[in-house]
Parts: C-alpha cells; structure tokens; sequence
C-alpha cells in the first residue's frame, strides 16, 4: 500500500513505465515496418527513399526512441512523485 512516507512504489512504477514504453515502441515499429516490408511498400524518411530492412531498422530505432522519451517524461512525473511523498 501506497503511503506518504513510502516512495519505493513510484521509482519501481516510473522504472516500469520507461521499459515497458521503450520496448513497446520497438515493437510497434517494427510490426509497422516489417509489415510494410512485406506489402512492398518504399519507407520514406524526409523525402528519402529507404528501402529493405535497413528502412525497417530506422523506423523501428525511432519508434523506440519515441517510446523511450515517453516513457522518460513519465518517469520523471513519477519520480517527483516519489519525491514528494518522501517528504
């Protein structure tokens, strides 16, 4: 149980939250692009044609590090929760 002396429960949920955030952003880029791999589809970044699996890495690296820096952000929502309820 979550009290106000208690902070241990917030930094586990903010670790929790940054993984979770960060492997589910891989997942859904890859999925996302394999699958447009598969349909014969040309990913293009900027303009930039990327074709092939070095497309699908690029678009999963930055699906991952949108998840990451989601996960980040709320991370640090819970850390200053955590934070303030060590107070």
């Amino acid at each position: 149980m979550v009290t106000i002396k208690d902070s241990k429960p917030w930094i586990r949920l903010s670790w929790a939250i940054l993984k979770w955030s960060t492997l589910l952003g891989f997942g859904l880029g890859f999925a996302a692009s394999a699958l447009s791999l598969v349909s014969g589809n040309t990913i293009s970044i900027n303009g930039t044609a990327i074709g092939g699996w070095t497309g699908v890495w690029i678009v999963t690296f930055a699906c991952g590090l949108g998840g990451f820096l989601f996960g980040a952000i709320w991370a640090l929502v819970f850390r200053a929760i955590a934070i303030a309820s060590g107070r």
